[in-house]
């Protein structure tokens, strides 16, 4: 019976902090508002569940800057019977209207408590005071500020922890891609740890990938080291800006020059390709997109391809594919879009 009763309280918490997250999204429809209505009054324990999601989200400190929570009063009152209308939760929509400044680029889900939820949108999960986690799904980006006032760019499809030790910043890239604007802070290196690697920085931007076991950081101004510490001590380098490294499975390093702003146009929502191969640019358009794009014979043709799409415009792709002669459509489904070369 407890298994069954912890198991409604975690559903209960997950569809509060659905609602908590449209909320915040500030671009609900009405026919949302009007199930939220629906469902915020159905009975004391609904809104006590959307309750502690609120007190989570300020506790966590991401709303300090909302004046609207300081000292204001609550919309909902005191819990009242079982099946008593809530008044004031119309309002209450509203107030959480004015938040949406402070709401992140992609959807918010916070959950509370130990362990993991896994909730659609950007999972947030609190273990203690200093460590969170962050997750966007396919096709999602967003960005985010860390207590340390360092501010981090998500890529679709990427989960990142994040530690604030009184020693150091310490981040988790666990898969995907992150951008890093690091704020400045010599008693405390911002650490970001990738399959392995590391890269330490004080102040400084750059970028950080993991793609088929391949680790890519691109410098975009400062300094930082790169380390893979199982490797043995002093097995690194210090890169500078423009400079791109790139960590291959069998450890092999490769730093090159690149373009720094076209490597992080994904932070805007652009994917740009400057005579880039056909198979690199299929892959960061894929990264965006549940329907795949895949050739017919299973190989991609040795192409190059010129171009600058909006992140996520998988149809957009394609079309410029046959445009240009570089490959036709063959078929579409709800999980892919099966091209052969033109």
């Amino acid at each position: 019976m407890n298994g069954d009763r912890s198991t409604g309280r975690a559903a209960l918490r997950s569809e509060a902090a659905h609602w908590y997250n449209q909320h915040l999204s500030g671009d609900m429809t009405a026919e949302e508002e009007y199930r939220f209505q629906d469902w915020i009054g159905q009975s004391t324990a609904h809104r006590d569940a959307y309750r502690s999601i609120d007190r989570a989200w300020t506790i966590a400190g991401t709303a300090a800057a909302d004046s609207a929570l300081s000292g204001a009063a609550s919309p909902y009152g005191e819990p009242d019977g079982e099946d008593a209308p809530a008044p004031g939760w119309r309002g209450w929509g509203k107030r959480l209207g004015r938040r949406r400044g402070l709401a992140l680029a992609a959807s918010v889900l916070l959950t509370v408590g130990i362990g993991w939820t896994t909730l659609p949108g950007l999972l947030f999960a609190e273990r203690d005071h200093a460590a969170q986690a962050f997750q966007t799904e396919t096709g999602q980006r967003t960005t985010i500020t860390l207590p340390d006032g360092s501010v981090v760019t998500l890529d679709s499809d990427t989960e990142m922890r994040f530690a604030d030790a009184p020693d150091q910043r310490r981040v988790d890239l666990v898969r995907g891609r992150a951008f890093f604007q690091v704020a400045s802070n010599r008693a405390r290196p911002f650490i970001v740890n990738a399959d392995g690697k590391t890269v330490r920085a004080v102040g400084t931007a750059f970028e950080v990938s993991m793609d088929g076991g391949e680790v890519a950081i691109v410098l975009a101004e400062g300094k930082v080291r790169v380390e893979e510490p199982a490797t043995g001590p002093g097995n690194g380098t210090d890169m500078t800006p423009g400079r791109q490294l790139v960590i291959s499975p069998d450890r092999r390093w490769t730093l090159s020059n690149v373009d720094v702003k076209k490597e992080t146009s994904w932070t805007e929502g652009r994917l740009v390709f400057m005579h880039d191969p056909l198979s690199k640019a299929v892959a960061e358009v894929n990264r965006y997109s549940t329907r795949k794009l895949t050739f017919k014979d299973g190989s991609i043709p040795d192409k190059q391809i010129v171009g600058v799409f909006s992140a996520g415009d998988i149809d957009g792709f394609v079309k410029a594919l046959e445009l240009y002669g570089i490959a036709k459509r063959v078929s579409t489904t709800s999980d892919e879009i099966i091209l052969t070369e033109d």
